[in-house]
């Protein structure tokens, strides 16, 4: 008998259950104010973090997005209730989440004379008519402010071109995040946020005017646009200062300026992005070269294209000049047809290169590294990045959708700042990004947990630091899940892989810099296949390639080692140490960077190169890991 006929014999009705709500997309008319759940895409903020099931509190003027009550947008384990989408009727979204602190309730909408809001327990956010401040209303709680990555902030405000965000408490920057105390509410009309100060009057010789408070921290960079300052003012107490870059100021009048004008270009005559270092301060260009706002003071200046290229020096006198550098190609960046195969390549002929990545590009919304992914990308561009990993602590990277300047892109979570994984999604309006939650847990559970389960197969990196928790709570043979690779800081990380080997752990290293060999077109496919190939080279510079030869009749009776390793001049002199089962021992490297080496007990085998400098103008000592070649397979 069917559920609808047992129904209607029981003289019962089906019930219809409660009634759809409608999905109203129509302005807010001037003097009221609107509250309720988003019921349909159409009624999101383009761009925002909301979704369906949030809440939204608009009025002729503003509209605002709270999170429901169940989860934060970007904090781990932290309740919802926060604001995350806040905008002008048609204007841009600056904010990624606002997130009050404490104990709170189920969500609520409510009325209240001509005001409406939403009830979260201990507090509430509300919304006057025709009003730009969206204000919270009980005890002034402590809160986590989360700006839109790309979006430049100062102090208490968030600015894009003409948009405008302020948080009304006291703020504190934390490197990635702001911490606000005594949370207020927020403003998106600069004209009320400055009602009281000062104007600043023009004309104004520079590109914007930073404002800086008693204590020096800078509160905001208000835009200029045709000599004219627009949206701000100078509030009781503050400071005024020109900005433009390159430029030194006294008030708002400029005392000197200076820069570099680059044209870059490799052997081919082609186009290079390169890096200008003056100063101890890097200044990334796009491919061609552009101009470097150096100031006005002279000094000896660094033009380099990354660990692939020579590198230029010379002397800057201050002012402005203009320089055309060429830089010759050190490591081979793709694989062509051999001249002396004669002829064109065959159809078949798959031709490749190599790629530069960093595995560990911190990205917002990391609570402690602040970088947005399009400025990150494009000054690894100019440091010869051609594949890049965006990283967070307990999040996922917002990957900005511009140009990234030819960069391949991928992102990962980190849990617990010691075990990550790529492979994970980065849609932006999921809880905490799609972050595991691995509070609580021990190393081996943690890693369980990021790999997707004991029987999943996402690759995961862990630390040293993570190796030596792991194996305190169990020998490695017993490991439920074993990472894919090892996280290596320097040469003395070096003692790690070895242990894993000979604890027959089958890892590959991984550092910032990596060089990923690659057949066929560029993809980070056929990048990242480098890494399970165990052809990839990890360190901050050098290339270390480790081949095998063995069996045959004509092959010596042990298997044969042979190492090639390029890098450009200016690192210096390198050295090269073998690792095996049976210890370390000295690579005498030929003028060509080669060695080759005879096993004697063939298990596992990966050669570590320093040398001196890893940067032209000093830094850390120049480094390299190869990758693990086994010859007995591990368990």
């Amino acid at each position: 008998m069917t559920a609808a006929l047992f129904l209607a014999l029981a003289g019962c009705a089906p019930d219809p259950g409660p009634a759809e709500e409608p999905c109203t997309v129509e302005p807010v008319p001037d003097g009221e104010v609107r509250v309720g759940r988003i019921v349909c895409a159409d009624q999101l903020l383009e761009g925002g973090e909301g979704r369906v099931g949030d809440w939204l509190l608009e009025n002729a003027r503003v509209r605002f997005v709270v999170r429901d009550s169940y989860a934060s947008l970007t904090q781990l384990g932290g309740s919802g209730g926060g604001l995350v989408d806040a905008s002008l009727l048609g204007g841009p979204d600056l904010l990624m989440e606002l997130l009050p602190l404490g104990e709170r309730g189920a969500a609520s909408a409510f009325v209240t004379g001509d005001e409406g809001g939403v009830e979260l327990g201990a507090f509430a956010w509300r919304l006057a008519p025709d009003e730009t401040q969206l204000r919270l209303e009980g005890d002034p709680p402590d809160a986590v402010w989360v700006p839109r990555p790309g979006v430049e902030h100062h102090g208490a405000i968030a600015r894009e071109g003409d948009a405008f965000f302020g948080v009304e408490g006291v703020v504190e920057e934390e490197g990635g995040q702001v911490a606000v105390s005594g949370l207020r509410g927020v403003q998106l009309d600069p004209a009320v946020w400055y009602a009281d100060a000062a104007p600043l009057e023009g004309p104004i010789d520079a590109d914007a005017v930073d404002l800086f408070g008693a204590d020096g921290g800078q509160l905001d960079r208000v835009p200029v646009v045709e000599g004219e300052a627009v949206g701000g003012g100078i509030p009781a107490g503050a400071e005024a200062r020109g900005y433009r870059p390159g430029c030194t100021y006294a008030g708002l009048a400029p005392l000197a300026c200076g820069g570099l004008g680059v044209r870059a270009r490799d052997e081919a005559d082609r186009p290079l992005a390169v890096t200008v270092h003056f100063g101890g301060a890097d200044y990334p260009l796009a491919a061609g070269g552009g101009w470097a706002p150096l100031g006005p003071e002279a000094g000896e200046v660094w033009v380099w294209a990354g660990p692939g290229y020579s590198a230029w020096k010379g002397w800057f006198a201050g002012g402005e000049a203009a320089e055309e550098v060429r830089l010759t190609r050190v490591l081979p960046a793709e694989r062509e047809w051999p001249e002396e195969a004669g002829a064109d390549a065959p159809a078949d002929w798959e031709s490749g290169g190599v790629l530069l990545a960093d595995f560990a590009l911190e990205a917002a919304p990391d609570a402690t590294a602040g970088g947005y992914s399009a400025d990150l990308l494009h000054a690894g561009r100019a440091a010869g990045l051609g594949y890049a990993l965006l990283l967070a602590d307990d999040e996922v990277p917002v990957a900005e959708r511009e140009a990234h300047d030819d960069v391949r892109v991928g992102v990962g979570s980190r849990a617990g700042g010691d075990v990550w994984a790529w492979g994970v999604t980065a849609n932006p309006r999921r809880a905490a990004h799609g972050a595991p939650n691995w509070l609580g847990l021990g190393a081996l559970d943690r890693l369980t947990l990021v790999r997707g389960g004991a029987g999943a197969d996402r690759f995961t990196v862990v630390t040293p630091g993570w190796v030596a928790e792991a194996t305190a709570e169990g020998a490695p043979w017993s490991w439920p899940a074993r990472p894919s690779a090892l996280w290596m800081e320097g040469p003395g990380d070096v003692d790690t892989l070895v242990a894993l080997c000979n604890a027959w752990v089958d890892v590959q290293p991984l550092s910032h810099r990596t060089w990923l060999p690659y057949v066929g077109a560029t993809s980070a496919t056929a990048a990242l296949r480098a890494v399970y190939d165990r052809t990839a080279s990890a360190g901050n510079g050098p290339w270390v390639d480790l081949s095998v030869s063995s069996g045959g009749v004509a092959a010596p009776p042990q298997p044969t080692l042979q190492v090639q390793v390029r890098a450009p001049a200016w690192m210096g002199t390198l050295t090269a140490t073998l690792y095996t089962r049976r210890g370390a021992r000295s690579l005498p490297l030929d003028g060509e960077g080669r060695a080759w080496a005879e096993l004697l007990e063939p298990s596992w085998a990966f050669v570590l190169v320093e040398a001196e400098r890893a940067f032209p103008w000093g830094g850390e000592p120049a480094w390299a890991v190869s990758g693990v070649r086994w010859l007995d397979q591990p368990g």
